[in-house]
């Protein structure tokens, strides 16, 4: 039992730092297709003074808030499996 949790962990860990890549990647994309969008759109009035794109890319901390979080969830389940792991009572153990 107390592997199994230890696993569990471990795996959840894995998909928060793959998912926080997901959504960091998604934020990109999305940034991205807006000012392709706007420039296609002939809305967007481009100086030479103001980078519109990197702007949109740097709204909400370019996705960076996201991947705060999973990172810092997957550091709890790391410190949760290495608490289970070294425990010396434990479910079944």
């Amino acid at each position: 039992m107390k592997l199994t949790l230890v696993l569990f962990n471990v795996v959840a860990a894995v998909a928060l730092v793959l998912l926080e890549n997901f959504a960091a990647a998604a934020h990109r994309t999305h940034a991205y297709s807006v000012y392709r969008e706007l420039q296609i759109e002939k809305v967007l009035v481009e100086r030479p003074d103001f980078d519109v794109e990197l702007r949109l890319r740097t709204v909400a901390a370019g996705g960076t808030y996201s991947s705060t979080i999973g990172w810092i969830g997957a550091g709890i389940c790391l410190a949760n499996a290495i608490a289970i792991g070294s425990s010396r009572k434990g479910p079944n153990s």
